[in-house]
């Protein structure tokens, strides 16, 4: 839908001249999508701006995955051909302890992601499991 505003402007000499101003919609609609195009942008700027900082930021915190050497009362197991992680932390763990949260802390101390463990691999079993 076009809209048209019609101004006359008052006579300023003998000869009745008037001047006619027309403005239609379609020119404020050009503006106004104009103005959302730079708003869009700018959003689109800032989002990347946090994306990319928040990027930067996991980066430097992250571990750098190595481990920290053996300490006195630690104890390094190594796996053997049917060892798995689950196993291996129901042995060692004290009495009473939920052998979840030995697993959990054999992870944490190697720095592991997963329960997934290797033939040859040694494993450092942290002094809060062992009995």
């Amino acid at each position: 839908m076009v809209h048209t505003w019609v101004s006359t402007a008052p006579a300023t000499s003998s000869h009745h001249k008037s001047s006619t101003y027309v403005y239609t919609s379609s020119s404020r609609r050009k503006a106004s999508s104009f103005n959302w195009r730079i708003a869009r942008g700018f959003f689109f700027l800032i989002a990347f701006l946090l994306l990319f900082s928040g990027f930067t930021l996991v980066r430097v915190f992250a571990s750098s995955g190595e481990s920290v050497p053996v300490q006195a009362h630690e104890v390094v197991v190594s796996i053997d051909s049917g060892d798995s992680l689950w196993g291996i932390a129901n042995a060692n763990k004290k009495d009473g302890m939920d052998t979840r949260k030995a697993v959990h802390e054999i992870q944490k101390r190697n720095a592991l992601t997963s329960s997934q463990v290797d033939v040859g691999q040694q494993l450092i079993l942290p002094e809060s499991i062992l009995p």
